[in-house]
């Protein structure tokens, strides 16, 4: 990330990050942490990625990576529960400084994204209380209880300090060495210098020469980019013949005029950048998660080439040996002959003599007793110690074991490719489980409890008091509509409307949605009734001289209430595709809307059964059926999340053609 890239990313999540607590932290390596921040009052989580000399972002997904036991217990003793009161860039600097309150003191966490960078604790006055990696420069030391120094500037002008003829002086009107100049002396990011350059110039850019009406173009150019990407940034990523080259928080006209080049637009910078790194995440999470598969596979495979020689070999043993008896059979009387008569030879006139028995002796070996005949395409060793049956018995013998191990080998051989296609088979699970787990991404609403209706409706509900109000405040319009179950404490629910009629199938979908997420799911209750109002009949100010309690609001006219709306709840996970692939997510509603849009799901009332087991038997159910890459990928948190409370569950069901569905991404 540039220090442009920092300045649009702070400009565009500060707002969230000031006022979060940090709710845990996971070190990684000294080269990757993770903070899990939450807002209070709220139980969705985001997650924090911190790459010292590469990049910050937020996930809406944890990264199931091992951790640095040690580091990780060091930071954790040191910010988690630090809530950010505020978030700012050191400088125009690849620095973002944290200012944390920790128990009634300040901390400053400082995160360097320059190369040989780190993250950094420090005290208010500036002393390094830990560090992720220690670093010792010419400059500066980077170490606990050393004061802390940011690295010295690399660049002291600022670019309204430019001056158009000191421009042209340094870099005698040449394209290439204007843009040098003004990275290394301004601190520019070179894409913004290209891209401005490429405004002015135009189709002179393939040209070497710049004149001074360029330069004042370029450095007008420049300080409208610099300020248009932060305030209103084009986030995108750029792709050339597919691969991935950078991310922007404007398209790069330097890089779309001259290439052909794919352009990829995003909402946010935030997604642009997980997007760009989303590959090297992937890789990360696959060396960890499969690495050691690998490895085995690796050595099985060696294995196997090794058995493949010394199979070929007894393979090439066994050719010879039918050779050999193909030989004895068809010559039988001729071997028996000369045999005979090498025995007499080498008894009466010694070795050197036994060629007079047959022009067809190769060669002896005095000291085995062992002579060779060629006999027809065969070289056959005899032994003058054993009579010529019992040396055709040995050949025999010899072509049996031969055989045997043959057999043997290729037995062991099917064995190990039979591993090997296993280990194979769990480590495609795992690249399927990975893609689904980091492809997910997540709408706005998303942090609500919500559902769609069959006819297309978007149903909100609030999480706790204060969703329900920022909800009603935020999101309510006068022809939505709004639920609640007929109880004091519960969910507000509201159906966005868009003018259209709600039908009732609609209408009965939200109600049970404030029915589960009410009070009556823990009490126990089996069914509770629901009323519903227009949206003009709310109002969060109470009558003069009324209080309103926490998370409360006014209803005025009458209600229409939908009488014993039964507590049962399905749960499912939904496959949806993207650009990228498939990813899934958790979906809540009535069975038979949950069954429509999911293949597997799992129906619960309230009950006795403690949320993360109820978790547990539909992961363990899907594992058993073959869908263990599924189960992996689940976002447990998001269950969590969506499962009332204590429950009882009344049916699991997992359909196979999931298989297929994540098989047609």
């Amino acid at each position: 990330m540039s220090w442009l890239d920092i300045s649009v990313w702070l400009k565009e999540q500060g707002s969230f990050l000031v006022g979060t607590f940090i709710d845990n932290v996971y070190i990684h390596s000294k080269s990757l942490a993770l903070l899990r921040l939450k807002k209070s009052g709220d139980r969705i989580y985001r997650y924090l990625i911190i790459e010292p000399g590469k990049r910050v972002s937020l996930l809406d997904t944890q990264i199931n990576l091992s951790v640095s036991k040690a580091l990780t217990e060091v930071w954790r003793k040191h910010v988690k529960n630090c809530k950010i009161v505020n978030v700012n860039q050191y400088d125009r600097e690849r620095i973002i400084i944290f200012t944390l309150m920790c128990g009634g003191e300040d901390r400053n966490l400082i995160i360097e994204l320059l190369p040989r960078g780190t993250m950094v604790l420090t005290t208010s006055a500036m002393e390094i209380e830990i560090v992720l990696e220690r670093k010792k420069m010419k400059d500066r030391v980077v170490a606990p209880k050393q004061p802390y120094k940011f690295p010295p500037k690399l660049w002291e002008l600022n670019i309204e300090s430019i001056n158009v003829e000191e421009v042209m002086k340094e870099t005698m009107g040449k394209r290439q060495g204007i843009v040098s100049y003004l990275v290394k002396m301004f601190g520019l990011p070179p894409e913004v210098v290209e891209a401005s350059l490429c405004a002015c110039d135009g189709m002179v850019s393939n040209s070497n020469h710049i004149n001074i009406s360029t330069v004042k173009c370029l450095i007008t150019n420049m300080k409208g980019m610099l300020e248009k990407a932060v305030e209103s940034p084009k986030p995108c990523i750029i792709y050339i013949r597919n691969m991935p080259i950078g991310f922007y928080p404007f398209i790069p006209l330097h890089l779309t005029k001259f290439h052909e080049v794919k352009v990829e637009a995003f909402q946010t910078f935030n997604e642009a950048i997980n997007k760009y790194f989303a590959h090297d995440i992937e890789e990360l999470v696959q060396r960890e998660r499969i690495g050691s598969l690998t490895e085995d596979i690796e050595k099985l495979r060696h294995a196997l080439q090794d058995m493949g020689k010394r199979l070929q070999e007894y393979k090439d043993k066994y050719v010879q040996l039918l050779s050999i008896l193909k030989a004895f059979e068809e010559h039988y009387p001729e071997l028996e002959e000369v045999h005979k008569c090498v025995q007499r030879v080498v008894k009466d006139k010694g070795w050197d003599n036994v060629s007079l028995c047959s022009n067809s002796i190769t060669g002896f070996d005095k000291s085995s007793g062992k002579y060779y005949v060629i006999v027809g395409s065969a070289n056959v060793e005899l032994d003058v110690r054993k009579s010529l049956v019992e040396i055709y018995s040995s050949y025999r013998k010899m072509l049996s074991d031969t055989d045997r191990d043959i057999k043997r080998i290729e037995s062991e051989m099917k064995r190990l490719r039979g591993e090997i296609d296993k280990m194979m088979s769990v480590i495609e699970d795992e690249k399927k489980s990975i893609k689904l787990m980091l492809h997910r991404s997540r709408e706005w609403y998303e942090k609500f409890h919500w559902i769609t209706t069959l006819s297309g409706f978007l149903v909100l509900g609030g999480r706790d008091a204060q969703q329900n109000v920022y909800l009603i405040k935020k999101f309510l319009e006068n022809e939505d509509i709004v639920l609640h179950a007929d109880i004091h404490g519960g969910s507000a629910v509201i159906i966005k409307t868009s003018g259209r009629n709600v039908d009732d199938t609609s209408l009965r979908e939200a109600a049970l949605l404030a029915a589960c997420y009410s009070k009556a799911w823990k009490l126990g209750l089996h069914a509770i009734d629901v009323f519903w109002v227009k949206g003009s009949q709310i109002s969060l100010s109470p009558p003069s001289g009324q209080y309103l309690p926490r998370g409360g609001f006014m209803v005025y006219g009458k209600k229409n209430y939908i009488h014993n709306v039964v507590l049962e709840l399905a749960i499912g996970v939904e496959v949806l595709k993207s650009e990228v692939g498939c990813y899934i997510r958790a979906v809540v509603g009535s069975q038979d809307s949950v069954a429509k849009k999911c293949e597997a799901y799992f129906v619960i009332e309230p009950g006795d059964m403690k949320v993360d087991e109820v978790i547990a038997r539909f992961l363990n159910e899907l594992s058993r059926r073959g869908l263990d890459f599924i189960a992996k990928a689940i976002d447990v948190n998001e269950l969590r999340i969506k499962i009332p409370g204590k429950s009882r569950i009344v049916k699991i069901v997992i359909n196979e053609k999931i298989k297929k569905v994540l098989e047609e991404c």
